[in-house]
């Protein structure tokens, strides 16, 4: 029962408390809109729509490289018919390598943006979280799967450090804007930038510089602990889930570089078949912000403690309070012997990323695009590394991506994403759905959202390149 515990409180906390996700089946694309000023500001600038009223747009992702649901297993199908999965169906990758698990959400609620061919303009107000685990002991984590009385392990002497375990989620309010550097007939260049106010939810993390312990029998767990720090901003009162427990800023920059960028291709009223750019190379940094979390907020340290836990297999924790006095009360012999301050900062899950776009034909492209985390600050969310490749058709009111990942140098992933109208659905990990392979995590977003494009006048009516008849082509596609 435990290790379905542990894939689905992952899944409810990246859910329904998290945005690290990178959409990378729609992102991308220069029909994006609100749905990629996250991946690089600049988009914002000059696209083939004049504005977008994004109505929501939502997702979840969770990853680990430990626990998994086997393949073939039908969880997706089960699910929709309401039947639960039975424990035989997991399991777990035994291996001598640190275990590692990242979960991410959001819901991004109506928002707006105008765009033009010198700038753009817009906001977004969002509910996001994130959470993150590095360096889990391969041997803490079997314990936390199997439990205690896992007897391979048992009387044996181990140590794990550099272990870092931190989430939270917030609410988000947010403007980004963006300027045309320049635009030549060869090149051209846009900048982008977005500053959100971040207000605190709730939070919490781990930092464990080093631990020893032995599990000398399923009743008794021998400790020693240096160099262990712990926190939480967090309220056992349903009423205060929601309430502020702190307040920050953070901020996303980026740029992009067109090859050849074609004004004409991007105009909707000009039947032509013309590329938009040959390529564009996209530079962006991406969630530098952290939040302050100051109310009923505390922190925890335990320093060269130690422990001979008698019963630990029947011990029972309930709720945030009770866990802070049985662990406190166990190595200090008070409740609240190791508190040490009430509140702490944590930082965002801060990357960097690079976005090559090639434009095969008019309506076909390729996209290159890699994330890298940044090392902020070891009391931070930690964002998952990623290489991506994507294919994708794109026109005005429909649009299909393919888009491969390689996650956090681990796990090889494939998704689909598809564009019709208003309307976006996707997923980068299509492998849940379809039960042909192991499943380490699941991931799903989409959107919805109204896009105008310009009237057109008799102006561009008596373009070369105008074909039609038509004097207005204003269109909420």
């Amino acid at each position: 029962m435990l290790k379905i515990v542990l894939l689905s409180a992952s899944f409810f906390l990246a859910v329904l408390q998290g945005k690290s996700q990178e959409l990378w089946g729609a992102a991308n694309s220069n029909y994006a809109g609100a749905m990629g000023h996250d991946l690089n500001p600049a988009s914002i600038v000059a696209t083939p729509f004049k504005w977008e009223l994004h109505v929501i747009s939502a997702s979840g992702s969770v990853m680990n490289n430990y626990v998994y649901l086997k393949k073939n297993s039908r969880a997706f199908r089960n699910g929709l018919n309401g039947e639960g999965l039975g424990e035989n169906r997991f399991s777990d990758r035994y291996t001598t390598n640190d275990k590692e698990a990242y979960g991410s959400a959001f819901v991004k609620l109506p928002s707006f943006m105008y765009s033009t061919k010198k700038w753009g303009l817009g906001f977004h107000v969002a509910t996001r979280a994130a959470a993150s685990a590095r360096g889990v002991p391969y041997h803490l984590a079997k314990f936390m799967y199997e439990g205690f009385f896992y007897d391979p392990q048992q009387q044996i002497d181990y140590t794990g450090g550099n272990m870092s375990v931190a989430g939270m989620n917030w609410h988000e309010a947010g403007v980004t804007g963006g300027i045309m550097v320049f635009n030549r007939p060869d090149a051209a260049l846009t900048a982008g930038i977005s500053i959100n106010y971040l207000y605190g939810l709730n939070s919490y993390y781990l930092q464990v510089d080093k631990i020893n312990y032995n599990m000398q029998a399923d009743t008794l767990w021998q400790i020693d602990i240096a160099d262990v720090e712990y926190g939480h901003a967090y309220s056992e009162i349903p009423r205060d889930f929601w309430k502020k427990k702190g307040g920050g800023v953070s901020s996303s920059v980026g740029v992009q570089y067109y090859r050849n960028r074609n004004d004409i291709a991007y105009d909707p009223c000009l039947d032509n078949k013309q590329k938009k750019y040959d390529y564009k190379i996209g530079l962006s940094i991406i969630d530098i912000g952290y939040i302050k979390f100051n109310r009923i907020t505390s922190k925890y340290f335990l320093t060269d403690v130690s422990s001979d836990w008698y019963g630990i297999d029947t011990v029972k924790i309930n709720g945030v309070t009770n866990a802070d006095s049985i662990f406190n009360n166990q190595f200090f012999g008070s409740p609240a012997g190791g508190l040490a301050a009430s509140g702490y900062t944590l930082w965002m899950p801060a990357a960097a990323s690079i976005q090559f776009d090639y434009s095969l034909t008019p309506s076909i492209y390729l996209n290159f695009s890699a994330i890298q985390r940044l090392p902020i600050s070891d009391y931070a969310i930690k964002r998952a590394n990623q290489l991506s490749i994507t294919a994708r058709y794109e026109t005005k009111q429909f649009e299909i991506a393919i888009p491969y990942s390689f996650y956090d140098y681990f796990r090889h992933r494939i998704g689909v994403a598809i564009r019709y109208g208003i309307f976006t659905v996707g997923t980068d990990m299509i492998g849940p759905y379809t039960g042909l392979s192991n499943a380490y995590g699941m991931d799903f977003y989409f959107g919805i959202k109204w896009q105008g494009f310009q009237s057109c006048g008799s102006k561009v009516r008596n373009h070369k390149s105008f074909k039609g008849s038509r004097t207005d082509c204003f269109d909420k596609f």
